[in-house]
């Protein structure tokens, strides 16, 4: 065997060395790819913080309804119609 044989195969197996390597890191590639799609698709466990509820019809300390009550006072209702209110501030518990 000649130093130009040896040379040969060794271009030889550098080539096919080279064409494994680029073989392997396609498929390193795609399987990577491929989980990654599926973890993206996957759904989360965590479930995401539901976002606060403002009302502006409560009167603070006070619940819906009694704030509901409160909130249909008018200063110049009559002596009967501040009587059924009390009434029914009384039967709300208010």
């Amino acid at each position: 065997m000649s130093i130009e044989d040896v040379a040969e195969k060794a271009d030889v197996w550098s080539e096919a060395i080279k064409k494994i390597i680029k073989a392997v890191t396609a498929a390193v590639v795609a399987l990577v790819a491929g989980i990654s799609g599926l973890m993206m698709l996957w759904p989360s466990s965590e479930k995401p913080d539901p976002a606060p509820v403002v009302r502006t019809d409560l009167v603070p300390g006070y619940g819906p309804q009694c704030s509901q009550l409160y909130n249909t006072i008018d200063h110049t209702w009559t002596e009967s119609q501040w009587s059924v209110w009390e009434s029914l501030r009384k039967d709300l518990g208010c």
